[in-house]
């Protein structure tokens, strides 16, 4: 039979054990057998006799007929058999039958015992040598790693302890500091993946205790089959704080985690209608620590060593179930848009249409379930534009400079529905029918933004700055300058405060007073609604920058127009912020209005400082290039130098030393545009 090199091995050291044991102790002869046949006794009658070896006795093999005295029967008696007595019993008077048989019997008890003694003596001895054997195996496999072994796809069969431990942690320990690619193991967590970060999971090779766990323990017979048949793949053995591998996972559950869809009612169709929840799906944060910490050493063709790791998911239920939607539905928001609802402000009573009701309705759920919700100032709008008089602005206090001092116009309070209290008792009115759908509110006082106090504490008594830019003659473009003006009038700056332009004016729309003006751009007439931005925010920023205020962003117009103020000129487009603060003094008021044809920008604050301006001569002059354009879209267009120019500001305030700062900007040279083709009549339009 061919057996395995490892069960040869072992062959030969049990071999090469048991002649050890045997050059040691010696041989232990087997006991011969006893003899049988068949004689006559001195008595004369024939009987089948044992002679025993080790003594010569002889013992009656089958049993004489028993004797009974005084009512006992006796043992059978064993008779000497002639010639077969030896040592001591040989002298022995052969007449005498019963002392003859009892030394028999002790004779051949005694050589019986010996031959047991002798054979537990040679399976104790035998026992011995495989135990030696196998201890003496087991010690010199004990530092060997089986044939086959391999971790995370490093193999380490046939090496020592120290050689596998050191491979292990060359090979292992740099992929561990690396970040594990992982995905959520679910159909709507498709193209989801992220990071495990390896400094916050925290995991570390155990190279010595992996090594062990390759060797197994020594003697158990596991151990020996291993060393014998090759061991296979084995895992390897981590350390690390639990709690820091779950905080890993968790920060991957939140770029892995799919949440459910909650169920909604819309009425975005002016008619209810449910919109079913949809399940999601969330990471097993449990199941996938454990799969991180058995897969992140895999190698690539073993379980989990595919990248990125898969990690398992569970189902995420909404909170809202379709039974629960459809519930809300028949019982709260059909009714709600049924039919009309009356909403009575103080003596006013205004009837709503479901159409006007239906923007500030909702459902939503809440610690008792699904509710309807309604938006108080959604439906306080819609009141008010069904019936303005249920509504009174408040009116902000404001500076009157019509006259030859500023006055302090005082303040007005408004009065508007109070919007909680409207929401309320609508949510109740919209569920009820017949006259019952009627929601009843008090008004409540609403304060100015501005009050009188805080306007007159600015103590504004001092015009600080003033712009004049005329405005072309273009109706359209002069029309956008007022709608920008009117947004900008009257702003305050508080000390400390922040006046963004942009975002004052807005977003240009016909909604707001916009219209469209045909401005110049490149040589050719372009139509937008912004048109005299430019010129206001230059007309702010040079005003703003002469009264002192600080300027905090501000973005120069790529070529100097010489409508606006060299060096102060500005832009306002979305990424072009023009922002000003007064940080100096107590506050501060803009006017901006369209006066005579110009527009005129002021700033008005307290006395008490004096600002100087002084502007350089232009400086890196670049010539404005000369372009022909035979296109009959060619618009004419003037030439400009391109240069740089420095404002110096010195501000001194009253009783201060005064301080200095310089405003440099740099024009790009526009060039000049002639148009070869037919002139087309109507007014020149403007470059902005």
């Amino acid at each position: 039979m061919v057996m395995p090199g490892g069960a040869a091995q072992l062959l030969e050291m049990l071999e090469r054990s048991g002649e050890s044991e045997r050059g040691t102790t010696g041989v232990v002869p087997a006991p011969r057998r006893p003899q049988h046949r068949r004689e006559r006794t001195a008595a004369g009658s024939d009987a089948d006799v044992l002679v025993l070896p080790e003594t010569g006795a002889a013992r009656v093999a089958g049993p004489p007929a028993p004797q009974r005295l005084a009512g006992l029967v006796t043992e059978p008696v064993l008779e000497p058999v002639a010639g077969h007595l030896a040592g001591p019993f040989a002298a022995a008077p052969p007449s005498t039958t019963t002392a003859a048989a009892t030394t028999t019997t002790t004779t051949t008890t005694t050589a019986v015992m010996r031959g047991q003694r002798i054979r537990v003596l040679a399976l104790v001895a035998a026992a011995g040598l495989v135990a030696a054997a196998w201890s003496g195996v087991s010690t010199r496999l004990a530092d060997r790693v089986p044939d086959g072994t391999t971790v995370a796809g490093v193999a380490i069969g046939g090496l020592d302890r120290t050689e596998a431990v050191t491979l292990l942690a060359r090979m292992l320990e740099p992929r561990l500091t690396q970040p594990l690619e992982v995905r959520l193991d679910a159909p709507l967590a498709q193209g989801r993946t992220t990071a495990i970060d390896p400094a916050v999971a925290d995991l570390r090779l155990d190279a010595a205790a992996t090594v062990s766990r390759a060797i197994g323990p020594v003697g158990l017979p596991t151990t020996l089959w291993h060393q014998l048949s090759g061991r296979g793949a084995v895992e390897p053995v981590l350390r690390g704080d639990p709690a820091d591998l779950a905080s890993a996972v968790e920060r991957a559950a939140v770029a892995l985690d799919v949440p459910p869809t909650e169920g909604s009612i819309s009425f975005a169709s002016g008619a209810p209608v449910v919109v079913p929840p949809v399940e999601g799906a969330a990471l097993d944060r449990d199941a996938a620590a454990d799969l991180v910490r058995r897969a992140w050493l895999a190698g690539p063709g073993e379980a989990g060593g595919e990248r990125p790791l898969a990690l398992p998911a569970t189902s995420a239920a909404p909170h809202v179930s379709a039974d629960a939607l459809a519930e809300a539905l028949r019982t709260q928001a059909a009714p709600a848009v049924a039919g009309p609802l009356t909403v009575v402000v103080g003596e006013r009573s205004v009837v709503l249409p479901p159409a006007a009701v239906v923007p500030a309705l909702s459902v939503g759920a809440d610690a008792d379930g699904l509710r309807l919700h309604v938006d108080g100032a959604a439906l306080a709008a819609a009141v008010a534009t069904a019936d303005p008089s249920t509504l009174t602005p408040a009116q902000d206090a404001r500076l009157d400079t019509s006259g030859a001092v500023p006055v302090v116009v005082p303040a007005v309070p408004g009065a508007e529905p109070d919007p909680q209290a409207l929401a309320a008792s609508a949510a109740e009115a919209l569920v009820a029918s017949g006259d019952e759908r009627t929601a009843r509110v008090a008004t409540r006082a609403v304060e100015p933004a501005l009050t009188t106090e805080a306007l007159t504490a600015m103590g504004i008594t001092t015009l600080l700055g003033q712009v004049v830019s005329p405005l072309t003659a273009d109706p359209a473009r002069t029309q956008d300058v007022t709608v920008a003006a009117r947004a900008l009038d009257g702003a305050v700056l508080a000390q400390g405060q922040s006046l963004d332009v942009g975002a004052r004016l807005g977003e240009p729309s016909a909604e707001a007073g916009w219209v469209p003006a045909v401005v110049v751009v490149d040589g050719r007439a372009t139509s937008t609604l912004s048109a005299g931005t430019t010129q206001v925010a230059s007309a702010v920023h040079a005003a703003a920058y002469a009264a002192g205020l600080q300027v905090d962003a501000r973005t120069a117009p790529e070529s100097w127009n010489p409508r606006d103020p060299v060096g102060l000129d500005a832009v306002v487009e979305p990424d072009a912020p023009l922002q000003l603060s007064e940080v100096a003094g107590p506050g501060a008021v803009l006017r901006v209005e369209v006066v005579d044809g110009a527009l005129r920008v002021q700033v008005w604050g307290p006395a008490g400082r004096t600002v100087t301006l002084s502007t350089s001569p232009a400086t890196d002059v670049r010539t404005a290039p000369q372009l022909s354009d035979p296109s009959p879209r060619c618009v004419p267009q003037p030439g400009m130098d391109g240069f740089t120019a420095t404002v110096t500001r010195t501000i001194t305030p009253q009783g201060g030393q005064p301080a200095t700062d310089d405003l440099v900007t740099t024009y790009a040279p526009r060039a000049a545009i002639t148009c070869t083709a037919a002139a087309v009549g109507g007014l020149p339009p403007s470059l902005d």
